[in-house]
C-alpha cells in the first residue's frame, strides 16, 4: 500500500492519506481536493520520467542516483508547480511502499531550493546494478555497420522492457496506462477542431518555453501538462473506438457465428454500453470525425450542441470504454486513474451510473488505481452501495444471487482496497480536523454520520422555519 503525507502545501494544511485501489476525496471548493490528486498523480509518474530520462541519455553510461533520478524529480516539480521562492516552508513524504517504509520526502533548503530525499531503503545494490548494466546496454553504438545498428535498436526494445521492469519494482508501481482526467472537460468538446489544434498547439509551446527558463523563474504549468496528455488521449481514444467498432461491425454481418464468441469480457463491454446509452440518453457515434448523440434511429445532436453534462461525461465514457474493450484481447491493462468532479453537470441517477461504470473499469485488474475528487455526496452514497454489496456477502454467502439481483457482481468493491476523506470540513460542526478518514474499516462503509451531515444541517433551517 501507499501512503501520502502533506504538511503545508497550497491549501493543504495536512493531510495523511492511503492510497488504495480506489481512494475518494470530498470536500468543499478551495479545500485542497485537486492539490492532493495532482501530487499523488506526480509522485506516481515519476518512475516514467526515470525512465525517459534513463533511456534517452546518451552522455552517461552508468546510472547516478542524483542525476536520473533526485535532478529529474526537482525539475518535474518546479515545471509542475513554478518556482519553490515563494513557497512557505512544507514536507511532502510519498510512502512508495508503507509496509518497508520506502519513502521519497520533498522540503525546502534555507534558500528555498527544493530538497529532496530518499530513505535508505530506497534503491538497494542489486536494483542500482541493474538498472546501470542497463543504461550501459542503451547507450549508442560507434563504428558499426547498419547491420549492426539495425540489430542493436531492435534489442534496445528488449531493453527498455527489462528497465521498465526494474523501475517498477523500485517504485512500487505496475501501472502502465496513467491518466488525470481533467475538470472542465467539455472545453475538448464545445469548439471547434481548428481551436482544438490551436490550443494543443499553445499550450506545447508554453510548456517548451517554461522548461527552458531556470528554476526561480518557472511558472506553475501543471494544468497545461495534465491538459495536453489527456488531449493526446482523446485523439488516441477516438481513433480506437472508430476503427474497432468498424470491424466489429463488419464483423457481425459476415460471421453468422458471431454470437457463439460472446464472454464475459463481452458481457461487460456490453454493460458499459448499455450504461453509457442511460448516461447520455442516446449513442455515441463519430461519423467522419463528427461526433454525435443518437437520440432515435430518426434524430441526432451534434455533440457540440448537446448537453453540459453530455459533454462533460463523454470523455470519461470514451476511456471507459476503451479500457474494457482492449481488456477484450489482453488481461486487462493495468491503469491508474485520477478523475475530478465525475459528477459535473451530471443528475443524480447518471452519476450512479457513472460510478458503476468507473467501479467495473477498477475491476479489470487487481492492480488498477482509481482517484476521484468530488462534491456529491450522491457519488458517495453509490460508493457506499457497491462497498457493502461486498459486505453483505461476505457476511452470508449463500444470498449472492439476491444480492446479484440489486447490484450486479461486477460493481462490487472490496471494503479493504477502498479509502475515502473528507477536506475542509468547514461548515460541518465538533471542530472535526481538516483532512478526516471518513471510511469505517470495522463495518466496511463510509460513515453514516458523515453523509447525514448536510442533510441534516438543511433539515435542521427547514424544522426551524416549520416550527416558526
Amino acid at each position: 500500500m501507499q501512503k501520502i503525507i502533506i504538511k503545508n502545501f497550497g491549501a493543504v494544511k495536512y493531510a495523511e492519506i492511503e492510497i488504495k485501489k480506489v481512494l475518494v476525496l470530498i470536500g468543499e471548493q478551495a479545500s485542497g481536493k485537486s492539490t492532493i490528486a495532482k501530487l499523488i498523480y506526480f509522485f506516481k509518474s515519476l518512475r516514467d520520467d526515470v525512465f525517459n530520462q534513463i533511456y534517452q541519455d546518451q552522455e552517461r553510461d552508468y546510472f547516478d542516483v542524483n542525476t536520473d533520478v533526485v535532478f529529474v524529480l526537482q525539475n518535474k516539480f518546479y515545471n509542475w508547480f513554478g518556482s519553490t521562492k515563494s513557497f512557505s516552508n512544507f514536507e511532502i513524504k510519498f510512502y512508495y511502499d508503507l509496509e518497508i517504509d520506502k519513502v521519497l520526502t520533498l522540503n525546502l533548503n534555507a534558500d528555498k531550493t527544493l530538497r529532496c530525499k530518499l530513505s535508505s531503503n530506497f534503491l538497494d545494490t542489486k536494483s542500482q546494478t541493474s538498472i546501470n548494466e542497463v543504461k550501459k546496454l542503451l547507450q549508442p553504438l560507434s563504428d558499426i555497420n547498419t547491420h549492426e545498428r539495425l540489430a542493436h535498436e531492435q534489442n534496445k526494445l528488449a531493453y527498455a522492457n527489462i528497465l521498465a521492469d526494474e523501475l517498477n519494482d523500485l517504485f512500487s508501481c505496475y501501472q502502465v496506462d496513467s491518466l488525470y482526467i481533467i475538470a472542465g472537460r467539455s472545453a475538448t468538446v464545445s469548439y471547434s477542431e481548428i481551436f482544438e489544434k490551436h490550443l494543443f498547439a499553445s499550450v506545447q509551446s508554453r510548456l517548451e518555453k517554461n522548461s527552458t527558463l531556470e528554476s526561480y523563474l518557472k511558472k506553475q504549468t501543471g494544468d497545461e501538462i495534465l491538459m495536453l496528455k489527456f488531449m493526446e488521449k482523446i485523439i488516441y481514444n477516438k481513433s480506437f473506438l472508430n476503427h474497432y467498432e468498424g470491424r466489429i461491425e463488419k464483423f457481425k454481418q459476415t460471421d453468422p457465428y458471431f454470437n457463439s464468441f460472446i464472454t464475459d469480457k463481452h458481457i461487460n463491454r456490453e454493460i458499459v454500453k448499455s450504461k453509457i446509452f442511460e448516461i447520455l440518453k442516446g449513442e455515441y457515434i463519430n461519423d467522419n470525425d463528427e461526433e454525435k448523440i443518437m437520440l432515435n434511429s430518426q434524430k441526432s445532436i451534434d455533440l457540440r450542441n448537446s448537453s453540459s453534462g453530455q459533454q462533460e461525461v463523454i470523455r470519461v465514457l470514451q476511456d471507459i470504454l476503451v479500457v474494457i474493450t482492449k481488456g477484450l484481447k489482453l488481461k486487462g491493462v493495468k491503469l491508474f486513474r485520477v478523475i475530478e468532479e465525475p459528477e459535473a453537470h451530471l443528475f443524480p441517477i447518471a452519476q450512479k451510473n457513472l460510478v458503476e461504470l468507473l467501479a467495473l473499469m477498477v475491476n479489470q485488474n487487481d492492480e488498477n488505481q482509481l482517484i476521484i475528487t468530488t462534491h456529491s455526496p450522491y457519488i458517495l452514497t453509490v460508493f457506499n452501495n457497491l462497498l457493502f454489496a461486498q459486505r453483505v456477502i461476505d457476511k452470508n454467502p449463500s444470498v449472492e444471487p439476491e444480492v446479484s439481483e440489486i447490484i450486479p457482481k461486477e460493481f462490487w468493491l472490496d471494503p479493504e482496497e477502498f479509502s475515502a476523506y473528507s477536506l475542509g470540513n468547514s461548515s460541518i460542526e465538533e471542530e472535526p480536523e481538516y483532512c478526516e478518514s471518513i471510511f469505517n474499516q470495522k463495518t466496511g462503509v463510509i460513515k453514516q454520520n458523515y453523509l447525514d451531515a448536510v442533510s441534516e444541517m438543511l433539515g435542521g433551517d427547514f424544522n426551524a422555519l416549520y416550527s416558526i
